[in-house]
């Protein structure tokens, strides 16, 4: 930090496993931090988290601030609202609903979004137009086991920003370039792209084909390739639909070439005898709902609206729905 400047002061929406490991790498950048912790708020108020991490060894830590609401934070005023949560297009309080406090009247206030899936921008650009928004790409393979343990075994660590539009003016591309150097000051790594989409739409090669099959199927990534000889053809196969779509869409960057990038990090870990758990098989796992329409929904009705054919997407999507209510009806404690 600049001497005799005040470090960066962040609001954490979102601290599950991804915002428990940028919680760490902004403290280490040496902001401050107040977390937004719902689900895990009493054993991190108590505790902090508790890190297991190839990356960044074995660490226990606080926030700055530990916080069940943003009510609880409204007349703070902060450089960066990094949003780590889950994307529910939809849902009621909508996010710019929840971030509002937080928000208001503060125009210099630099929005990060962290999130899975296509068409999430909209809403909070419609809804604070004077703030600089990014838009974020995560690759972090971490697991939050219990709350506030966290689990972090691999290298593997990008956050890919870019501003929201991309042709967005020079001072927001500089706070783009800001934020990415403190992730990388602590210890992560950050690109900044010219445009995001591209970055976002090949990051959806890989979550709208390994995200659903592992749910459906409950394997890792690498346990389904080594599962039967047909495992990867039905991966290649939807990866292909995604590039179609962006290709139909006028997405540049969105190719064979980067699809297979992107799923040779799989394709190692079958051949290692490992696999990970991505983010739609742990929401499974604890019966919690998961990014269905973020992650394939938006997608499905692009291609319609296109006449893009993506008959295997359209599978997976109509799928997860129906694993989504058999959840929620037995989450309810109803029978089907």
């Amino acid at each position: 930090m600049a001497s005799g400047r005040p470090p960066p002061n962040v609001l954490l929406f979102g601290t599950g496993s991804v915002g428990a490991v940028y919680l760490y790498e902004l403290l280490a950048a040496g902001c401050k931090v107040t977390a937004v912790c719902r689900s895990n708020y009493g054993q991190v108020a108590e505790h902090g988290f508790r890190l297991t991490s190839v990356r960044h060894g074995n660490q226990q830590y606080r926030p700055t601030q530990v916080v069940q609401t943003i009510y609880e934070c409204q007349d703070e005023v902060f450089d960066y609202i990094l949003i780590c949560s889950k994307a529910f297009p939809g849902s009621v309080p909508s996010l710019a609903e929840l971030l509002q406090p937080a928000l208001q009247n503060r125009p210099d206030t630099v929005i990060v979004m962290a999130q899975n899936g296509i068409m999430l921008e909209d809403e909070l650009a419609q809804a604070y137009p004077d703030n600089v928004l990014l838009s974020g790409v995560v690759y972090l393979p971490a697991t939050q086991t219990a709350p506030g343990v966290i689990e972090y075994p691999e290298m593997l660590n990008l956050l890919e920003l870019g501003t929201y539009p991309a042709d967005a003016t020079a001072p927001a591309q500089a706070k783009a370039h800001d934020f990415a150097e403190l992730i990388r000051r602590g210890g992560g790594a950050s690109e900044v792209h010219d445009n995001i989409q591209t970055a976002r739409w090949t990051k959806l090669v890989m979550n709208a084909t390994w995200n659903p099959i592992c749910a459906l199927s409950l394997c890792t990534d690498g346990e389904f390739l080594l599962s039967s000889e047909l495992a990867f053809d039905l991966v290649w196969k939807n990866a292909l639909e995604v590039i179609s779509l962006a290709k139909a869409l006028g997405v540049p960057g969105v190719t064979e070439d980067a699809a297979r990038s992107k799923l040779k990090i799989a394709i190692d870990r079958s051949k290692n005898g490992t696999g990970r758990a991505n983010s739609m098989l742990q929401d499974v796992r604890q019966n919690r709902p998961f990014e269905v329409e973020a992650i394939l929904g938006n997608m499905v009705r692009l291609a319609k609206l296109h006449g893009v054919d993506v008959p295997r997407l359209e599978t997976l999507y109509a799928l997860l729905k129906g694993r989504l209510a058999a959840q929620m009806i037995a989450a309810a404690g109803k029978t089907p």
